[in-house]
C-alpha cells in the first residue's frame, strides 16, 4: 500500500528509530520530577519512603529485562518489524495503566508492563536500523539516536517542571500520559515501514527481500538492478555459511570454536553493563532528588536546575555525533570514564563539605559528568552488539546486551535513593571506584573480530606482559573499518575479513 523508496524511506526509518529512543529517554526521566517530594504524586501514593521510591522506578527495569529475554527467545521468529509493533502495543497498555494508577501495586504492575515493551524495543530497534542502513551511515545514525534519548529526558524534565505548578492529579498523570504521543507516532510509522532484507532472506522470502533492498537503494530501482543482486548474493552467502550447522540451537550461544559465540555474548553483556555502572542512572532518574538532598536546593529550584542541566546534556550529546566519527572508540570510552571518575570524586567531596560554595561546585560537576558521559558511553554500547555479532546470533546478542543494561540499571536505580539517604556523599565514591575498574579492565571494545583470534579471556588483546598490543590492533581496526565501508549494504563481514593480511 505504501511503496516508500529511496532517501525518504531511509529518513522515515530513522524517524521511527528516533521516536523509539525518544520514548526510551522520556520514560527514563519522567518520574524524576515526581517522586521524593511532598507533591500530588506523594499524596496519592501515601508518601513513599526511599525503598518504595526505588521500587516504583526500578520495577520498570525488571520489565525491561523480561522484554529483552522475550526478544532473545522469540525475536528471530517474529522478525524485526513485528517485534517492534508488538512491543510498542505492550508499552501503550502499560502507559494507560500508569496514567490510571490509583495504588502503589497498580503502579508497580503498570511500570513492569511498560518496561517489557521498552525492553523488547531496545533489543530490536538497533538491529532493525543496522540491517536497513549502510555501514558508513550506521555509526552516525546511532549517534543521532543517542542524542534523541537525551532529548526525551529533556522533554520529561521540563514537562515535570511545568506541571509542578499545577495542582491536582494532572500534576503527575499528564506527564506520564504524554508518552502515549510518542507511542502512537511509532505505531503509525511501523505500519508502512519494511522488514529487513536480512531477516527476509533468512526465512527464504527472497523475492520480498530483494524488493525491500531495491527500495532502500533508491527510487524506482528494479529488483534486477546489479546492486540489488550483488547485495542479495552477499547476504544469502553469509546466511548459508552461518546456517551450515542446521537450525539454530541454544547451546550455540555457549560455543567457542572459530566464531567464539560465547565470548561475543559476554562482551555484549559487559559493554551495556559498564554503561550503567558509571553512575548515569543516579543523574538520569534522580537528578532533582540529588540536587535537593546532596546539594541542598529547594524543590522548585532543583526542578528548574535539573531542566537546565539536562539541556546542556543534550547539547553535549550533539557534539558526540562529530566525535564518534573522528576519534577511536577506546579513546572516547577512556576519556568518558576518566571524566566520570574526576567529577564523581569532586561531587563526593563537595557533598561532604555541604557549604554554599561547595554546592555550586557540585552543580558544575554534574554538568561535567553528563558531558563526559555523552562523549563516550552514551553511544558506543548501542552500536557495538549489532556489529560484534554474526547474523545468526545478532538478535540474541542485542537482547543479551539489553539484558545486561537493564539488570544492572535495576540494581543501581533501586539502591540509589537508599544510598543517598543513608551514606550520602559516599554514594558518589562508589561510582568513582566503579569507573576506575572499567578503565583498568583494558578491554579493546572496538577490535570487533580480531579479538576472537586468540584464546583466553581477552582473546590476545592483553599480552603476556600485561601490555596492550596497541599498534597491531590499531592496524586490525583500520582494516576492519575499510571492509565495513566497502560493504554498501552494511552487511556483517565477520567471516570475510582476512586478518592474516595484518
Amino acid at each position: 500500500m505504501f511503496n516508500i523508496q529511496g532517501r525518504l524511506l531511509t529518513i522515515l526509518i530513522t524517524v521511527a528509530c528516533s521516536t523509539s529512543f525518544l520514548l526510551f529517554g522520556y520514560d527514563q526521566g519522567v518520574l524524576s520530577g515526581l517522586i521524593g517530594a511532598n507533591n500530588q504524586f506523594g499524596k496519592d501514593f501515601n508518601h513513599p519512603d526511599a525503598n518504595t521510591q526505588g521500587l516504583i522506578v526500578s520495577v520498570y527495569q525488571l520489565g525491561n529485562v523480561g522484554g529483552s529475554i522475550g526478544i532473545f527467545l522469540a525475536g528471530d521468529y517474529f522478525g524485526r518489524k513485528k517485534s517492534i509493533i508488538y512491543a510498542t502495543l505492550i508499552m501503550l497498555v502499560g502507559a494507560i495503566l500508569q496514567t490510571a494508577s490509583v495504588s502503589t501495586g497498580m503502579m508497580y504492575a503498570a511500570r513492569v508492563i511498560t518496561g517489557i515493551g521498552n525492553g523488547a524495543n531496545t533489543s530490536t530497534i538497533p538491529v532493525w536500523q543496522a540491517e536497513t542502513s549502510t555501514a558508513k551511515e550506521r555509526g552516525k545514525l546511532v549517534a543521532i539516536d543517542s542524542c534523541i534519548i537525551i532529548f526525551g529526558i529533556l522533554i520529561a524534565y521540563w514537562m515535570d517542571y511545568g506541571f509542578a505548578q499545577v495542582s491536582g492529579p494532572a500534576q503527575w498523570r499528564f506527564p506520564i500520559a504524554f508518552q502515549m504521543v510518542f507511542i502512537l507516532i511509532l505505531l503509525a510509522l511501523m505500519m508502512f515501514l519494511p522488514e529487513t532484507p536480512r531477516w527476509l532472506h533468512s526465512k527464504g522470502r527472497h523475492a520480498e527481500a530483494d524488493a525491500v533492498t531495491a527500495r532502500l537503494i533508491g527510487t524506482n530501482v528494479p529488483v534486477t538492478d546489479p546492486r540489488v543482486q550483488e547485495l542479495s548474493k552477499d547476504i544469502t552467502s553469509a546466511i548459508e555459511i552461518e546456517s551450515a550447522g542446521g537450525p539454530f540451537k541454544m547451546k550455540e550461544i555457549f560455543a567457542g570454536g572459530k566464531l567464539q559465540n560465547f565470548r561475543r555474548m559476554c562482551l555484549c553483556f559487559a559493554v551495556d553493563a559498564f554503561q550503567q555502572l558509571g553512575g548515569i542512572c543516579v543523574i538520569t532518574y534522580y537528578l532533582p532528588k540529588v540536587l535537593s538532598e546532596s546539594v541542598g536546593m529547594d524543590r522548585h529550584m532543583s526542578l528548574l536546575m535539573a531542566g537546565i542541566i539536562t539541556t546542556e546534556y543534550f547539547l553535549a550529546s550533539i557534539v558526540q555525533i562529530w566525535l564518534v566519527n573522528y576519534f577511536k572508540r577506546r579513546t572516547l570510552l577512556f576519556l568518558s570514564s576518566a571524566g566520570e571518575i574526576i567529577t564523581m570524586v569532586v561531587l563526593a567531596i563537595c557533598t561532604h563539605d555541604g557549604s554554599h560554595k561547595a554546592g555550586i561546585v557540585s552543580i558544575v560537576m554534574i554538568f561535567l559528568y553528563n558531558t563526559f558521559y555523552a562523549w563516550g558511553w552514551l553511544t558506543i554500547p548501542f552500536v557495538y552488539p549489532a556489529e560484534i555479532t554474526t547474523l545468526r546470533i545478532r538478535a540474541k546478542g542485542a537482547a543479551v546486551a539489553s539484558f545486561g543494561a537493564w539488570i544492572i540499571e535495576f540494581m543501581v536505580v533501586q539502591i540509589t535513593p537508599i544510598a543517598v539517604q543513608n551514606i550520602g556523599y559516599q554514594t558518589y565514591i562508589i561510582f568513582a571506584v566503579l569507573n576506575a575498574g572499567i578503565i583498568t579492565a583494558g578491554m579493546r571494545l572496538e577490535d570487533i573480530d580480531h579479538i576472537f583470534e586468540h584464546g583466553g579471556i581477552t582473546g590476545g588483546v592483553i599480552g603476556k606482559n600485561g601490555l596492550l598490543r596497541d599498534r597491531r590492533l590499531d592496524i586490525a581496526r583500520e582494516h576492519h573499518e575499510e571492509v565495513f565501508t566497502d560493504q554498501k549494504d552494511g552487511s556483517d563481514s565477520a567471516e570475510r575479513i582476512e586478518y592474516s593480511k595484518v
